[in-house]
This record gives structure tokens, C-alpha cells and sequence, in this order.
């Protein structure tokens, strides 16, 4: 049976028609019988979508731009961030409390962020750009012939310099803007001096950002010929604010509340310690007051340090309207003191920052590094070094089984950057370098002695002492070969371990 092939009246199927029969056909509005495929992303708030979650391969077009492996570190603290939105809802500053994440604020979070660094250089200078140096040292004559205390000498890359008329130890020139400041010495970058070093101050580090300072003062050393060979972190504080927490609600001043690590097994201005510090310092606990009221602690050294306490009555004491300013806006608030602030902060300064290394034994020496170790050292502080426990610690039980307070789990709990993994480890020598110097030392009062030395002629015994080890040891290096396998067999027996 031969049925006729009729011409469908489909519109699109008449305009296919058309366009094989090399006709002029509009194409702008093609007709079609499916209905357009809805968008299921839409009634989402944006700050809940980074991709598209029917078709999780395809960034959505509205999803700020995700970026897999960054080349640099993202930068640190609460600072504008931009964002790709809607033609209806413009780009604009966000604070940011989550500090690798572009997404909006979690006002629950505390605000986190570096609150000083300090970054010493290895820098070599090309003379065919500039005499950076010659040019600081004829800057500082001037300084020097004038009652001044500092002029302003250069303005570039984003930076307002004052030279100072004296510099600092070690250090000739002394550059300053704002809270940032530069040194120079004239060391070769190939010494064990750093020839350079970069401080940067509490507000700098949060706004703009402690990276963005460095990476800038890199781009304007740059400029004048300064090539960066050799960085190391010298000193680092890590800080969270609570905002809305009281301190004097927090009995972070009840030393019995606390568990902390130190050498020596004993009790510390009623602070009891577990031995695992490689030094023999006190981890010592201070408690401090404003008009009787309790204002924070501060447990550790130096080289090591905690401090709890509340930044609100800090930024009132000092009477600066530019930190009140500038933290106001960081936390979201109209005023500085609208609601109480309390600070938990870490200082760590070379000797201790030196002892973290990763699972490779690669320890943190430029700020790449300190950035990737952010989030080890938080936990470190927080869980293994210091820990704030619900009730008193009964010291004659296992204290690792304490139940920390709730307001230490919101410490614990801070998100930083970087990744898991660094480990603090510490240098165990295998012989006893006192008891070797009590040794010697008694062998060369045997050899005064039998000199018939005046027992209390004691130049007389340091010289005879000085003289036998110079002569002997010459004598010795007369074969330098075996002079030098003998060291290297002796320093080999002292050779350092590193213990957990």
C-alpha cells in the first residue's frame, strides 16, 4: 500500500525545509514544543551555592569563582572581599570571618587573623638599578643634621616612608609607615645575619592583610634592586576575637581550670605542669586587673606565650581612635565597645617556632610556610600546649581525660588555613655537656695544682688554664686530618635526635 509523505506543519520542521532549499530564513526565534528546563538554584540564597548542584562539574554562573591549588597563600583576617554577583546585586565589600573562603560572614565565628609578624630577609642588592643603601645613608645624614626625629623620604607602592635618625640593633636604617617597619643593615646576603627585616603591626595584619604587606614591601624592595635570596619568620602572634563573650564569664582566671605543658613535673605559681618542654623556663601563669575587675592571664615566656584578655578595655586604655575605628569595622559593630570582646593569643617567637616541622622534617621558615602550618599550631596551642577545662583538674589522675569548657571548645574549634600535619618536635643530646664541663674543669684545677699554683690566685689559675688548651690543641691541629676526623667522630657522639 503507498502512503504519501504530507510535509509537516511543524514550524521548525518548515523552516529546516527552507533553509535546504537555500531560502533566507530567520533563525532569532525558533519555535519549540519542550518547555525551557528550570533553574532549581534559584530560590537558593546566594551565599549557600558555589556550584551547581545538578551538574556538580559546572561552576554556576553566579557562584564566585573557585580556585584549586592557589599559587599564594589567601590572605589572613577580615578585609574587602569581591565577589561575582547578579547584574542586580552589585560587587562590594564583605567582611570576611572565614579566612580562606570568600563566602559571607558567620557572625557566630570568632574573628581570626595574624596580629603581628615579624619576617627577616637575605637580600641581594643589584647595583646597576640602584645604591638603595647609599641612598638611606645620605637620606640619614640629613635626618641627623636637623633636631627631627624622622623625615619623610619615599613614597612608593602604596608606602609613605620615614627614615628615622637612628636605627635598631643591628641594624643602621630604620624605615617606618604606619605600623610597618623596615631595617637595613649592610651584610652580605650570603652571612648569617639577615641584612633585612620586615615588622608588621596589629592593624596591618588585619586590614589590609599581614600577605598583602609582605607581598608589597617584596614588589618595592624589588624596585631598588633588592633581590629577596633567604626568608625566615621570626616571630608570629595568632589571635581570635570573641565578640559578645565577657571574659570574667569565661573563668579563664581559675588556674585550677587550667592544664599546660612545661619540663619539669612540678607546681608553678599554683599552675601544675606535665614535663614535656625541651627548657628549663617556669611556664609561668599571670593573672591581671583594671580597677580590680579581672582584664586577662598570660600563661609561658616569651618565646612561648598565651594571653587571654579583653580587647575592648585594651583599645579603651590606649586611646587609639584608629585601632577603635578599624576593630569596630572588623566586628561588625557600630562601636567599638558595643558588646564585650575577649582575645585569645599566641605568641611564638624563632627558637620555638623552629621546633614545628612537617611529616617530610621541613620546618617554617618563610611565610609560605607559617601560612601552611596555621592550622597545626592552632591545634598544638589549643589542645596539646594550653587547655581550659570545665571543672578543677584533679593532678592526681590522668589530666588528658579532663573535659575541656564550653568556651574552650569555641577556641578549639576556630578555622584557620594551611593543613594538618606539623608536629612540634625538640633536640635531646646524647651526652651531658655540664657534667663534660664539670669534668674538665676539675681536671685542669689538678693540673694548676701540681703547678703549685696560690689556691686563691684565681687570673693566675684562668690563664695557666687558657695556655694549656691553646698549646695543646695547636699541637694537635699540626695533623689536621686527624684533627678533623677526631671532631667529626666527637660531634657525631653529640649528635642531636629529635624527640616528640
Amino acid at each position: 500500500m503507498y502512503y504519501s509523505r504530507r510535509p509537516s506543519k511543524d514550524p521548525l520542521s518548515q523552516k529546516l525545509r527552507a533553509v535546504l532549499q537555500g531560502k533566507t530564513v530567520d533563525l532569532t526565534n525558533i519555535p519549540t514544543f519542550r518547555a525551557p528546563e528550570p533553574d532549581y538554584l534559584q530560590e537558593i540564597p546566594l551565599e549557600d551555592y558555589r556550584y551547581n548542584h545538578r551538574y556538580p562539574f559546572f561552576v554556576h554562573r553566579n557562584a564566585a569563582p573557585i580556585r584549586v591549588r592557589p599559587t599564594e597563600p589567601p590572605p589572613l583576617g577580615p578585609g574587602p572581599v569581591r565577589v561575582r554577583t547578579t547584574p542586580e546585586q552589585p560587587a562590594g565589600p564583605e567582611p570576611q570571618a572565614r579566612l580562606t573562603s570568600g563566602l559571607p560572614v558567620v557572625r557566630d565565628s570568632p574573628f581570626r587573623g595574624l596580629d603581628f609578624l615579624k619576617v627577616s630577609f637575605w637580600i641581594e642588592w643589584n647595583p646597576l638599578i640602584n645604591n638603595f643603601l647609599g641612598i638611606l645613608e645620605s637620606m640619614k645624614k640629613q635626618v641627623q643634621d636637623t633636631e627631627k626625629d624622622s623625615i619623610p623620604v619615599i613614597k612608593e607602592n602604596g608606602f609613605d616612608w620615614n627614615l628615622y635618625r637612628t636605627g635598631a640593633k643591628m641594624y643602621t636604617f630604620r624605615l617606618r609607615s604606619g605600623d610597618i617597619t623596615l631595617m637595613f643593615n649592610r651584610r652580605k646576603a650570603n652571612g648569617e645575619i639577615p641584612n633585612c627585616r620586615l615588622e608588621i603591626g596589629s592593624l596591618s595584619c588585619w586590614s589590609p592583610g599581614f600577605f598583602a604587606i609582605y607581598d608589597r614591601v617584596k614588589t618595592f624592595l624589588a624596585c631598588y634592586g633588592g633581590k629577596v635570596v633567604k626568608e625566615r619568620v621570626s616571630e608570629v602572634h595568632l589571635a581570635a576575637d570573641f565578640v559578645g563573650v565577657d571574659i570574667k564569664t569565661t573563668d579563664l582566671e581559675n588556674r585550677c581550670h587550667w592544664i599546660a605543658l612545661a619540663r619539669d613535673e612540678d607546681e608553678y605559681g599554683g599552675l601544675k605542669v606535665t614535663k614535656r618542654e625541651p627548657d628549663p623556663e617556669e611556664l609561668e601563669f599571670n593573672r591581671h586587673y583594671s580597677n580590680r575587675k579581672f582584664s586577662g592571664i598570660t600563661i609561658g615566656s616569651d618565646g612561648m606565650m598565651f594571653r587571654g584578655y579583653d580587647k575592648v578595655l585594651e583599645l579603651k586604655r590606649k586611646r587609639a581612635t584608629n585601632k577603635q575605628q578599624v576593630f569596630a569595622e572588623i566586628w561588625g559593630v557600630n562601636t567599638y565597645d558595643e558588646q564585650p570582646v575577649t582575645r585569645i593569643e599566641y605568641q611564638l617567637r624563632r627558637p620555638k617556632l623552629r621546633e614545628f616541622s612537617d611529616r617530610e622534617g621541613n620546618r617554617i621558615n618563610t611565610v609560605c610556610d607559617l601560612v601552611n602550618s596555621l592550622k597545626s599550631l592552632w591545634a598544638y596551642l589549643t589542645t596539646e600546649w594550653t587547655r581550659h577545662t570545665e571543672s578543677p583538674v584533679n593532678r592526681n589522675h590522668n589530666q588528658t581525660k579532663a573535659k575541656v569548657s564550653e568556651f574552650w571548645q569555641k577556641v578549639q574549634a576556630v578555622v584557620w588555613t594551611g593543613v594538618f600535619g606539623y608536629i612540634r618536635t625538640h633536640a635531646v643530646k646524647h651526652k651531658d655537656i655540664v657534667m663534660l664541663r664539670k669534668q674538665a674543669r676539675g681536671i685542669l684545677m689538678s693540673v694548676c695544682a701540681s703547678l703549685e699554683v696560690e689556691p686563691d690566685d684565681i687570673d693566675k689559675i684562668v690563664y695557666l688554664c687558657k695556655d694549656i688548651i691553646e698549646e695543646d690543641l695547636h699541637a694537635f691541629f699540626e695533623d689536621e686530618a686527624a684533627f678533623r676526623e677526631k671532631m667529626i667522630t666527637k660531634r657525631n657522639e653529640f649528635r642531636l635526635t629529635l624527640a616528640g
